[in-house]
């Protein structure tokens, strides 16, 4: 039987390319691992980000409180791949606190000019007066983004719907070429991932709230 080179080389780009796919382990949290954690954040007086995975729920925090949730339609937490081997997670991720959360790509705020006595240049164009613009105006979401902590851990955000106000234009390649590097060795991968896919209405709030200051993340079992 003969093999064929060019499919046996597509395969291995592929599986290569997939460095999302295995399993992640992670030892079972203690009990009270999750109240002391909670705690700390609440006595911290700053917004911090708190993540249910039995809930499938993103939720952004102050002293104790709610402020706002983020239902998750899917949720998948996975360990990528290096030379087409599979890695495990053997630090504690559940029950624990990951720290200094930042976007990628960061928010970037589009400055509106407006010229006196050109109307076009107005964010309300045919009225008399001139509305503030909006965060949907003034903020473009892309439609997947992540919120990267330290340690190489890594929050994927996935957009599903159509987003609502300015929407930031990327290249779907940008990620793909960056996990199939990943895949063959050639670039850093994170320790693990979760991936959350939102609606896009929840998932543009989230990415133009995301706090300024670098949030903490608790996960919750």
């Amino acid at each position: 039987m003969t093999t064929n080179p060019i499919r046996t080389f597509s395969v291995f780009l592929l599986a290569a390319w997939m460095a999302f796919s295995a399993p992640a382990q992670a030892p079972a949290p203690g009990g009270n691992a999750v109240l002391l954690e909670r705690a700390a954040l609440a006595a911290s007086k700053r917004f911090y980000l708190e993540l249910d995975l039995s809930q499938r729920e993103l939720r952004l925090c102050h002293t104790g409180a709610m402020i706002a949730a983020y239902a998750a339609k899917s949720l998948e937490v996975g360990s990528p791949r290096r030379f087409l081997l599979a890695r495990v997670a053997d630090d504690r991720w559940i029950a624990a606190t990951w720290s200094q959360g930042h976007l990628d790509p960061p928010a970037q705020v589009h400055r509106i000019r407006i010229i006196p006595g050109d109307e076009t240049t107005t964010p309300t164009p045919g009225t008399a007066g001139v509305e503030p613009p909006t965060l949907e105006d003034l903020i473009p979401v892309p439609p997947a983004f992540r919120i990267q902590f330290e340690g190489g851990r890594t929050l994927l955000v996935v957009l599903e719907g159509e987003i609502p106000g300015a929407r930031m234009e990327v290249s779907s390649w940008r990620g793909r070429w960056e996990e199939f590097l990943q895949g063959l060795g050639l670039r850093p991968a994170d320790p693990f991932r979760i991936r959350l896919r939102l609606d896009a209405v929840q998932g543009a709030a989230l990415y133009r709230s995301f706090p300024s200051d670098p949030p903490e993340l608790l996960v919750v079992p």
